[in-house]
């Protein structure tokens, strides 16, 4: 028999599972009051998973983990507020936190040896960030995660009098290793350009992002690689983390002159 939302508890979680997969998500929700919906994070339970997904409107961040008791599919909208003092009282063990719907769907109760923690649930329809993903690239680098963290935080000081924009660009190596070009302009210094060792396949193409999106996601990131993949300038890029098919973010590129 298959519980429904409002029966104690809804489903249980490992803590350290649900801490590392709320770190991975929460920071790319939007922080204005704009649109509410988008502060909080997507919080859809089905069948014996949990998808936990934030945007705002230049990326895109989503996560998928298992869930202890399978439940009826139901979605919430949960304050990235919220889940971020959650985040700071669960622990890294195996211990599960049991996550409680009220029957109005009003608010989520998170409960476990030493944390009780109550939140309100955000009203609205979360958008449909399905269609936005894309299900395929023409290029992709595999990269040192830390490597590609260093160089991007390098590039991000020269680009902080240029609108934060850092340029990446992907040669066309075939699957050869090669390098991935991070590169900045500063008005007054000149250009910064970085170059970090990658696994290169597909053609070569160039995109350009705003800096702190690519750190908060590669700070983030739990793998020693991250595979960064594009189809051309204009077209969002995709970052996921190898031997991690439960994660995916998006980040929508900037238009540059040249």
């Amino acid at each position: 028999m298959i519980p429904s939302p409002g029966e104690r508890p809804t489903t249980r979680v490992s803590q350290g599972a649900l801490r590392k997969a709320l770190s991975e998500v929460t920071f790319a929700a939007a922080t204005d009051e704009a649109r509410p919906i988008l502060t909080g994070v997507l919080t859809r339970f089905s069948g014996d998973r949990l998808t936990l997904a934030a945007a705002d409107n230049y990326r895109i961040a989503v996560k998928q983990l298992p869930i202890l008791d399978p439940v009826e599919d139901t979605s919430l909208v949960v304050p990235a507020r919220s889940y971020s003092e959650l985040m700071r009282v669960l622990n890294d063990a195996d211990a599960p936190i049991e996550i409680t719907v009220t029957p109005n769907k009003s608010q989520v109760m998170f409960h476990s040896e030493g944390i009780d923690l109550v939140s309100r649930l955000i009203e609205g329809q979360f958008p449909n960030y399905e269609p936005v993903i894309p299900t395929g690239h023409t290029s992709r680098a595999v990269i040192d995660r830390e490597a590609f963290l260093s160089g991007t935080r390098r590039a991000s000081i020269f680009a902080r009098d240029s609108a934060n924009i850092v340029k990446i660009e992907l040669g066309g190596a075939d699957g050869e290793a090669g390098g991935v070009a991070i590169t900045a302009h500063a008005a007054d210094v000149g250009d910064n350009a970085d170059t970090v060792e990658a696994t290169l396949e597909g053609s070569a193409t160039s995109i350009a992002f705003n800096a702190r999106y690519l750190i908060d996601v590669l700070s983030n990131l739990g793998a020693e690689e991250a595979a960064l993949e594009l189809s051309g300038p204009l077209a969002p890029g995709v970052i996921r983390g190898i031997g991690k098919d439960d994660y995916v973010h998006v980040i929508m590129p900037v238009r540059t002159a040249s």
